[in-house]
């Protein structure tokens, strides 16, 4: 892979791979080849990698009679790995795989050192969207993109040059291009909308040059000719000239809808972390379970019993285990000895639909039982709720439901539809936050707080009236008196460093022009939950293909739900079309800064959770974390047919990868082998 131009002079790029192939002559003329790591380069001049994963900076040296040429290059080791990127075909049914989705980077990673035996990250989903254009209008433009390109950055991570397009997959601007920096394709940025040239072209590709250390970006124009421009900051570019450029590299994936994939070598620990991030974690081995005792012991209490599950992230899962009873009753605790037990690792199971009609749902663990509240997907003007003693138990025909607010009833502003509930206790006291319309239609529903003055949640009697949600100024969030469809809904709860926060989804009127539905987060009176104590904030909007999937200006964001884990926050959101391309994204800071604060929070680029996650299952969403009596985490969510229709609810295991964020989607032998179901407890008596 060496580069040459005109006979005279030849590119060579400043990372380099082993496979690359130095000439034995240029111009007719032998080549001497030398390097001045010596260890790097064998006596028939061709390239060798180390086991370090990027070598020093070193200089390579090609010597003919009458010329010498010098580069600066860097030489990746040995154990390296090829990331494919590329983009899809959409499906013909635009609800399982549309061009908004399918118009984005995709990445897959090579099982092997070789070029061969690519697995798609993200379960073959986009992770990298071109963000919308709001210059013209606050609902902004969608916008995608196509031939992706990516390159090594001089420093430290990777550049990603793409062609934008607009919503109907037009080149949006011949010869510009989006720039984007990444440390790691996980997390992305998108600095810069660049002009090359006035001319479309078919092909392009971006370098770091090893003779010049400038990125050279080569094109080839429609008439067949290359030209070529160079940059050192991509800010500021040379003018256009002819020239070679240097070609990509690519590869035919054998994945579904894949285009061909730009291909480039990541380091061994580049692309574990890529793998761990975005690749499906599995369940790989269970630790040898021992419980260790003193003689004399008056029991066998296994009821904290956990067993370390060990996943190919390198994350972990502490197990709960149940033994007969009977059995550990026979071990004799009054001297010393080494008993073994049949052991069963706790594992839940729950169908798809679980709940059904029942979309929005909550569920909370409230003085020893549990709480599922949602939406009632039959003309959603209702709130049902029902109770069990365990998750199992929620399920339809296991449990009765209690109707607490029927919004069929005339009784003065709360007739109409009745939306998402969640449960919530502040200071002790149990509080039901909902939307509920205050004009007997879906465009008038606004955020309410009820109080459960009673002691019993299923208790339709023991509930308060709902009230509306109050600005810092004592005024209605949001007032159909004043705009049409000035809405307010999905209001959640959460604390942080002793404060009280709301979040909610609003469609918020910006002087005469509406914007799409967008996040906002305020503090709150946890005496008065719904009384504001601060302005409103936009933290988020839906500003990607992934979450405006459906035209030039589609979607909402909505649904949030607040997850504190160790010194993180972190914030689950829906996005997209409230149907069949519903997606779960996902926002995170530190727990040690300002929720109010926007750049406090970085979002990700792609979802966590869409419709390629489980099979059957579209546009899966607003959902929660629910913790159980054990401490262990569960997504409840709700999903829906190809073609749409109802939503039903579920709930599946949340698992933490290696880094603490959460998976949403794992399957069930992810989580956990069917050979390991059943394992051996040794009981170790000193």
């Amino acid at each position: 892979m060496l580069y040459l131009e005109n006979n005279t002079s030849f590119l060579l790029p400043y990372f380099l791979t082993s496979d690359v192939v130095l000439p034995a002559e240029i111009g007719g003329e032998a080549v001497v080849w030398r390097s001045s790591l010596f260890e790097l380069l064998d006596k028939h001049g061709q390239l060798v990698s180390q086991r370090e994963e990027i070598s020093p900076e070193f200089r390579l040296t090609a010597n003919t009679n009458r010329q010498e040429y010098s580069f600066t290059v860097r030489l990746l080791g040995e154990e390296r790995r090829w990331l494919a990127g590329y983009t899809r075909e959409p499906n013909e049914n635009s609800n399982v795989y549309s061009r908004f989705v399918a118009d984005s980077l995709h990445l897959a990673l090579s099982r092997e050192r070789e070029e061969g035996g690519f697995e798609a990250l993200n379960s073959n989903y986009g992770v990298l969207f071109a963000k919308a254009d709001y210059s013209r209008s606050e609902a902004g433009e969608t916008k995608l993109l196509q031939m992706p390109r990516f390159f090594r950055l001089a420093g430290q991570g990777f550049g990603i040059l793409a062609i934008p397009l607009d919503y109907e997959e037009h080149v949006d601007g011949p010869g510009e291009l989006l720039y984007f920096e990444t440390q790691d394709f996980v997390h992305y940025e998108e600095k810069n909308r660049i002009k090359i040239t006035q001319t479309a072209w078919l092909d392009y590709s971006c370098e770091l040059d090893a003779a010049t250390r400038l990125y050279r970006i080569g094109w080839k124009e429609e008439s067949g000719e290359t030209r070529f421009v160079t940059t050192k900051d991509f800010k500021d570019f040379s003018l256009p000239q002819p020239g070679v450029i240097f070609p990509a590299r690519f590869a035919q994936l054998p994945i579904e809808g894949a285009r061909a994939g730009q291909l480039i070598a990541l380091t061994a620990s580049e692309a574990a972390y890529l793998e761990h991030k975005l690749g499906r974690v599995r369940h790989v081995s269970v630790d040898d379970p021992i419980i260790t005792l003193n003689a004399g012991a008056p029991s066998l209490n296994l009821n904290n019993a956990r067993v370390t599950a060990r996943y190919t992230d390198g994350s972990v899962a502490l197990k709960r285990i149940e033994v007969d009873r009977n059995e550990a009753a026979t071990i004799d605790l009054s001297q010393p000895g080494r008993h073994e037990l049949e052991a069963k690792i706790v594992r839940h199971r729950f169908p798809y639909p679980m709940m059904n009609t029942r979309p929005d749902p909550y569920v909370l663990l409230y003085k020893g039982r549990y709480y599922f509240i949602s939406t009632d997907d039959d003309w959603q003007r209702k709130i049902f709720i029902r109770s069990s003693e365990t998750l199992e138990g929620l399920e339809d025909g296991k449990t009765e439901e209690v109707l607490l607010w029927n919004g069929n009833v005339p009784e003065g502003e709360r007739r109409g539809e009745h939306w998402a509930p969640e449960l919530h206790v502040i200071c002790g006291k149990l509080y039901c936050f909902l939307a509920i319309s205050v004009n007997n239609a879906w465009d008038g529903v606004q955020a309410h707080v009820a109080l459960l003055e009673g002691e019993d949640p299923m208790n339709p009697a023991h509930w308060g009236t709902p009230q509306r949600v109050l600005n810092r100024h004592g005024e209605v969030l949001t007032d159909t008196h004043h705009r049409e469809r000035d809405i307010s809904l999905d209001m959640t709860y959460f604390e942080l460093g002793g404060k009280s926060y709301v979040c909610w989804s609003q469609p918020k009127w910006i002087g005469e022009e509406q914007e799409l539905a967008a996040l906002y987060m305020a503090t709150v009176n946890p005496e008065q939950p719904w009384r504001l104590t601060s302005d409103p904030v936009r933290i988020c909007r839906n500003e990607y293909g992934w979450d405006r999937n459906g035209g030039i200006a589609s979607g909402v964001s909505e649904g949030p739900y607040v997850l504190k884990q160790g010194s993180r926050m972190f914030m689950i959101f829906s996005g997209s079309g409230v149907g069949p391309t519903y997606a779960v994204g996902m926002m995170e800071m530190s727990a040690a800064e300002d929720p109010l604060d926007i750049h406090a929070w970085r979002k990700y680029n792609y979802p966590l959770m869409h419709s390629l996650s489980q099979p059957g299952q579209y546009g899966p969403g607003h959902n929660m974390f629910a913790q159980d009596e054990f401490g262990d985490w569960f997504n409840v969510y709700h999903a829906c047919g190809v073609n749409g229709g109802h939503r039903h609810a579920s709930i599946r295991p949340v698992h933490f990868r290696f880094d603490g964020s959460p998976i949403l989607d794992m399957k069930d032998e992810e989580e956990l082998l069917p050979e390991y179901e059943r394992i051996t407890l040794t009981v170790v008596v000193n």
